[in-house]
């Protein structure tokens, strides 16, 4: 009996954590400072390809740059591991914007660790790397 619970609880959280992976990349594009402030920890880190470190401030803040405009995507090539009250996901996404006016592209390989708090999946920490080229 506790172990169908416990198959059950475990398909809720991938499930929960499926969305939440789907709904930060609809949050990044179309740059909603609400998802972020309510998704992210308070001590969330991002360190970027270039191996700098965003806070949750920074990452809300940097939403609204002016002239910056992202294109929709959608991740790919994403795996979800699940360790009682942590979730790690990886994946990739092909990231388009503007920015003043200058188009760019990255080819990104992400990692984002969710925690289970209060009951309550956060995002706790991310990273990104940038995809090479093929040689």
């Amino acid at each position: 009996m506790s172990l169908v619970f416990a198959a059950g609880a475990l398909a809720d959280d991938l499930e929960v954590i499926q969305r939440l992976d789907h709904e930060i990349t609809v949050a990044t594009w179309t740059a909603d400072p609400v998802w972020f402030e309510e998704n992210l920890a308070d001590d969330y880190v991002l360190i970027t390809p270039a191996g700098t470190i965003r806070t949750k401030a920074d990452v809300i803040r940097e939403l609204g740059v002016p002239g910056f405009k992202m294109a929709p995507f959608e991740s790919t090539e994403v795996q979800i591991r699940m360790y009682g009250d942590t979730a790690i996901v990886t994946g990739r996404m092909l990231q388009r914007s503007t920015v003043g006016g200058l188009l760019y592209s990255r080819d990104l390989r992400y990692t984002d660790v969710y925690v289970r708090r209060k009951a309550r999946w956060q995002l706790v920490s991310g990273h990104t790397s940038t995809v090479g080229n093929k040689r």
